[in-house]
This record gives structure tokens, sequence and C-alpha cells, in this order.
């Protein structure tokens, strides 16, 4: 019955010569779309002494249109086994054979097919070889109810507006004439309402209104505020039968408005056309968008979903939702959940077999997701279609499955099938400022991107999304880096309520530290850091560590290959303050990473602790015999000096050894000097002598076995022997 409201559908006829008086009726009957009266006709002329191809392949023809898939296969199996079939009739054949359930042979059937002829169609199988089991894997998802409101004869397309139920049925109609269709012998269709109570549905009556003429009249829909009317009818208007060029009665979309209680008179829908069918209305609420079913120049299949916006009350030229959401076969039925997402019907797409119910996110063609099949058991083997979904769990759907008659049916689903929206924020990530005008795209699991949109004022965007999927999110804003992230299956029922985070950060040049205990490298909070310029020393920066023990700094006015050049100073209370120079070349955008320039361990202030090893001090050398401070020495020992003017609660001694060549007393005597004479060097650069003083040791303090007095003998090596010969200078008091 869906293919009688949509006679649009190409049917091609065939040239006659020397046919029998039978046949020339039987053809009449087949171009005039009688199908019911013609079957007969060629079953009778296929069981002939000698039948051409074409009995058998028009009396599946006939059978497949008015639903009986089981005998049509009969007669295309016995057209197959001769030779003749054209890629049409292959291609009813394979659609005939995936009613019946029998894919292997559907598969086998359309590869006989011109490979130049359906290659959407073709692509599709070769991605996905029909599978099947994966359609099923959802069956105990739903819970699916024949309704009581159908008839022996065809019922389908419910559309529901309040507690109001809109559908269409050939039942018979003894308010008017009762008039037959040749397609299937059935009545024309018109448009009935009923009321829903609770799981049923009641008091179901014809409705007038306007809407009742000779003809098909439906689908129907409404925007919503129940204002303005949009219906499916033949090409009647005005009392007047109109047909094409070819003798064909196409369909037209009638739209009409309330004024008062009543309805205005019909208008035509501007894009309708006595040479194609444009039909099956689905509106917005607003009544500005409408998607529809035409077979005009430019589809890509027999029948196609298209789209077109009014605006100031015109409507713009239709678009075609391209082959994500269409195919070379039959697309069907649109309608519309919320504004966001768009169902239908499509033959011509991988599903179950005949009309499979798909869903896509609504927009125009270059915001549509690949169509996805809504899987069993709302999708079968037959023909599923003219899908309404009330809630995302919950709505009605039509089906011929069991029978050659469509009849609707309720669902429920224990998860949502569909997730309404997914709401995202674009912030910075280090400020948390909120970001508009950025760039958002949804990547879906095949790797192309699913949706684009852009930041609001707000920083917000929102968007409708498939189910049962993870996507990956890119987001990209000018002056800002690349984010990618993923928004996982799980999370997207969450965010019909909540909002995720997009965090971006900025495309910066910066300085980034990490001060860290020297001991056990715990990150250190509260460590003043001073960074002066060493070219222009008025040029300094203060900063403070968190408790992560870090501290940032962006540039404004650096760029990769500038270098810098600072003095940077880390002080803390209880830690030993450090002064050391860097020299930077920027290499990259980001944070520098000061602590891959230069020490940032900073040192605990603790009795008996060692300054020279904290400072990495050079070794201090003197002349042989003599205790004087040679130049090179200094160097080291101005380094003390700086420490001890940084850390004023420090008192240390200064202890000198020596190896244990030479008399003990001699080393004893030898190092004391030096010590001293050190000590002394220090005080003369400005630190107090009661802060430092300094004490020989001579060979007292050996650190490993190189013992020579007497009558030992060393075996050591110089360089072992040099390991002695050391400055110490430990902490021995701290000025509280």
């Amino acid at each position: 019955m869906k293919k009688i409201i949509l006679s649009l559908l190409i049917i091609g006829t065939l040239s006659v010569k020397a046919q029998s008086f039978k046949e020339k009726i039987a053809d009449k009957k087949f171009d005039n779309l009688e199908f019911a009266s013609a079957s007969p006709m060629y079953e009778e002329l296929s069981r002939s002494k000698h039948p051409k191809i074409k009995y058998y392949v028009r009396a599946g023809e006939c059978n497949m249109n008015a639903g009986d898939f089981n005998k049509a296969q009969l007669y295309y199996d016995k057209a197959y086994t001769n030779t003749g079939m054209t890629d049409y009739d292959l291609y009813n054949y394979y659609q005939v054979l995936k009613y019946n359930s029998n894919y292997t042979k559907a598969t086998e059937v359309f590869s006989k097919i011109n490979d130049n002829q359906y290659k959407f169609i073709r692509d599709n199988l070769s991605k996905k070889k029909l599978q099947i089991e994966e359609l099923k894997k959802d069956s105990a998802n739903y819970t699916l109810k024949r309704l009581d409101i159908n008839s022996d004869e065809n019922d389908f397309c419910p559309y529901v507006v309040a507690n109001e139920m809109y559908f269409l049925s050939s039942r018979r109609n003894t308010a008017m004439s009762n008039r037959k269709y040749g397609w299937d012998d059935s009545y024309y269709l018109d448009i009935y309402k009923g009321y829903i109570d609770g799981e049923t549905v009641k008091n179901e009556h014809s409705v007038k209104e306007g809407l009742q003429t000779k003809v098909h009249e439906g689908p129907v829909c409404f925007t919503k505020d129940g204002n303005t009317q949009f219906v499916t009818r033949n090409n009647y208007f005005h009392k007047k039968l109109k047909k094409s060029s070819t003798n064909k009665v196409n369909l037209k979309i009638f739209m009409r408005k309330k004024e008062g209680e009543k309805w205005g008179e019909f208008t035509e829908f501007p894009f309708n056309s006595d040479e194609y069918s444009c039909g099956h209305p689905a509106v917005s609420a607003d009544g500005k968008t409408i998607y529809f079913v035409s077979d005009m120049p430019g589809s890509l299949g027999l029948t196609d979903i298209w789209m077109s916006t009014n605006e100031n009350g015109t409507w713009s030229k239709p678009e075609n939702l391209g082959q994500s959401v269409n195919s070379e076969g039959r697309e069907m039925f649109p309608n519309l959940f919320e504004d966001e997402v768009l169902f239908y019907s499509s033959d011509g797409k991988i599903g179950l077999g005949g009309l499979d119910i798909f869903y896509t996110v609504a927009g125009g063609a270059d915001m549509a997701f690949e169509a996805q099949n809504l899987g069993y058991p709302v999708n079968s083997h037959f023909d599923d279609f003219g899908f309404f979904a009330k809630t995302n769990t919950s709505g009605y759907f039509s089906s011929n499955r069991g029978t050659t008659k469509d009849d609707i049916y309720s669902f429920v689903s224990k998860r949502a099938i569909i997730s309404s929206a997914i709401n995202l924020i674009v912030k910075d990530k280090e400020s948390k400022e909120i970001l508009s005008n950025a760039d958002v795209t949804l990547i879906d699991e095949t790797g192309k991107p699913a949706y684009t949109g852009k930041s609001d004022d707000k920083g917000e965007l929102k968007f409708s999304v498939i189910p049962g999927k993870s996507y990956k999110v890119k987001t990209t804003k000018d002056g800002y880096k690349e984010s990618v992230g993923m928004i996982k299956e799980d999370e997207i029922a969450k965010l019909a309520n909540t909002k995720k985070e997009l965090l971006v950060e900025k495309k910066i040049i910066g300085l980034l530290g990490l001060i860290a205990d020297a001991d056990d490298l715990t990150p250190i909070e509260k460590v003043t850091i001073t960074i002066t310029d060493a070219f222009n020393q008025k040029d300094v920066m203060k900063f403070t560590t968190d408790k992560e023990g870090d501290f940032r700094h962006i540039y404004k006015n650096k760029k990769v290959g500038d270098d810098l050049s600072y003095i940077v100073k880390m002080e803390k209370e209880g830690y030993i303050t450090k002064v050391q120079p860097v020299d930077i070349t920027i290499k990259k955008e980001g944070y520098v990473l000061l602590h891959e320039y230069l020490n940032t361990k900073m040192y605990k202030i603790k009795l008996g602790a060692d300054l020279g090893k904290m400072i990495d001090l050079r070794p201090i050398f003197f002349d042989l015999g003599k205790f004087n401070v040679r130049p090179d020495a200094a160097v080291e020992l101005n380094k003390i000096v700086d420490l001890l003017k940084q850390n004023p609660s420090m008192t240390i001694e200064l202890g000198s050894h020596t190896d244990c060549r030479g008399g003990a007393a001699g080393n004893m005597s030898l190092s004391d000097k030096r010590a001293k004479s050190s000590a002394a060097y220090i005080v003369s650069k400005g630190i107090s002598k009661t802060r430092i003083f300094g004490k020989g040791y001579g060979e007292s303090k050996l650190i490993n076995d190189c013992k020579c007095e007497g009558k030992v003998v060393s075996t050591c090596s110089e360089e072992v022997h040099a390991q002695n010969r050391r400055t110490e200078f430990k902490i021995v008091k701290i000025k509280p």
C-alpha cells in the first residue's frame, strides 16, 4: 500500500510487438498500474506453450506491487533461470529476495546487474555485506504491539498531535463512492483520526474537513501550533485530475492555514509539478523547513528525500539531502523528531529487506550523518515505514510483516533510540574563560566529519547525535591550538542535561618552571622566583609557585627564535636561596621549561649539609706547599660569598682536607692554614667573621682507604687520592 500512495515510482514500459489479444489487455492494465487485474493475466500467459520472459517478469512485478512477495519470487525465479531480465527486473528481484530473507541469493542477483547501475547500493553492499546479525543485536531492546485500531485493510503512517492519532487507511468508507484502485484492488486512501488512551487508540473515524476526495489522501502533518496543515494528494485540485505528458497521475503537496476555527483554502507547494511527484511532507515546528519525497530531476534514485526552507514567505529551491540519506532505491516517509532527528524509510540502503527505517540528523546535505538503520525488530524483512517518535523511547510505525496488508504498531524501547541533543561548552584551558565563535566538529567512527557548529556568545553549542556510537570531537579557534577529545557512547545520554567542557589551549610562548625539593623531589609551594633580564636590570619579573610547585608566564612580544638571558633567583624560608644565570633560545610555540635549562631543585637548610655540593662548587686548588688563595680558587669562593649573603641565617665551617701522602703533622698544619686563608678571603668580601671559620683536618678524615702513614704503602691511583684533597663548607649553625 505504501507503493500506492507513491505512484510516483518509475514504472518502465516496453514496446509490444505481435502481442496476443490477452497480452495486449494485460499490458494495458500494467501500463495503467492496474496490477491486481494484470497479475492473473500474466500468470496465465506464463503457462502458455512458449512463454516470454516478460510474462514471468511482469507476473513477478505485479505480485511484488500487490505485496505478495512469495508469489512474486516464484515468477522471478523462473525468469532468472532463463535470460533476458533487464537491470530494472534484476533490481526488483533483488528486493523481493530481501523481503523473503534470502540474503545470499539477493547478493548473487545484485551482482548480475550492470556495474554502471545502482553504484551507491553496490558500494554499501561491498562495505557491509548485508550485516544482518549486526542489525539484530538490539532485538531485546524493544517491545512491539499491534494496535487494535487496525482493520482488515491497509492502515499506516501514524502521526500524533497531542492525544490524537492521524493515519491513512484503505478501509471501506461508506461516506464516499467506494471506488477501488487497480494497483491492488483496494479502496482509495483516506485520512482517519483516533484518540490515544494509554496504550490503545480509540474512536477512529474518517477526517472530512476538506480532506476527502475521489483520489488518495495523505500522509498529513502539522506545524507545532496546529494552525498549518500539509497533505499529500494525487494531482487533484479544484475537482480536476491532472496527468503528466506520459499520462501519469503524480503526487502533490498541498498546504492550508486555519482561519479562526475553520480551515482556509488549499494552496500548492510551489515546487509541485505535473511531470514529477512531490509528497510525504514532514515540517518543522515553526513551519519554516519542509522535508519531502520526490522523483524530480536531480534525484539520485527512484525517489529521494529533499528539503526546502521558507524565508519571508518564499520557499527556497529544494535541496537533495545527498548520498548520506538517499540511494538509487526508494527513500520515503520522512518524519521529524523535535526538529533534530529525521526518520525515513529506504529500500536502497543496507537493511533487513523491503523498506527499512533509518534515521539521521536533520539538516541539509552538508549537515547529515550517514543514515543509520534502526535495526530489528522495528525493522523486519518486510516493509517498515511511517515511523513516528513520541519520545526518544516510544512511538509508532507501520509494517506489513506477516501479512500483505499494512498495520500500525507501537514500540517501547528500554534505552533511548536517539539522543535528541548533547550540550557542549568551549573554554580556555588556563583561565576557564568561555570562548565564543569556536569551531567544533564531531567525527564519526569512519573518520568523516559528522557535524560542525560554532559556539555561541555563551560558549555553548548543541548537537543531535546518533546513539550507540562514540565520536571524536575537534575544537579550533583563532589564536588557540587544535584540541581533540572523545565523546564516548556512555556519555551521550548524560549530556542531554549537562554540558561537556571542551578546553582549548592558547597558541602561546611562555615560561614555565617547576621547583622541587632536592632530597625527595616533591614540589615546593610558595617559592619566590625573581627573574631579572641580564641585559636590562630594570626588567624584573616575580612569581610564586603554586601547590604543584610551578609558576607560569605568558609572553606578549616573544616569538620563536628569540633569545632569553636571565638571572634567576629562587628563595623560600627554610631553603637555601639559589641565584643562577640562564640563556635560552625559544625553539617552538608553547611553554619554555625553565627546569630543563637550569637546576631548579632547592635544598633545605639543615645542620651538617655541605654547601659545596649544593651549588656544584669546583675543587679549590693551592700551589704546592702554599696556602694563599689563587685566582681560580677565588672564583669558587665567591660563590660561597654570594650564598652566605643570600642566606644570612647560616654559619658555616670551611674544612680543608689532604690525602695521606706527606707527614701527618705537616698535612694538618698546611690544611689549617689553607682553611683559615680561604675563610679570611670570604670575610674580606663582607661576610661577618662570626659566620665562617676555617679549620684544617689534614689527613685525619679520609673518605676512602687510601692510607699511607708509617710502614703502610698505598696502591691508590692519583684519581683516588684526589678524592681526599677536598674543601667542605658545612652548615654548623642556623640562626632562628
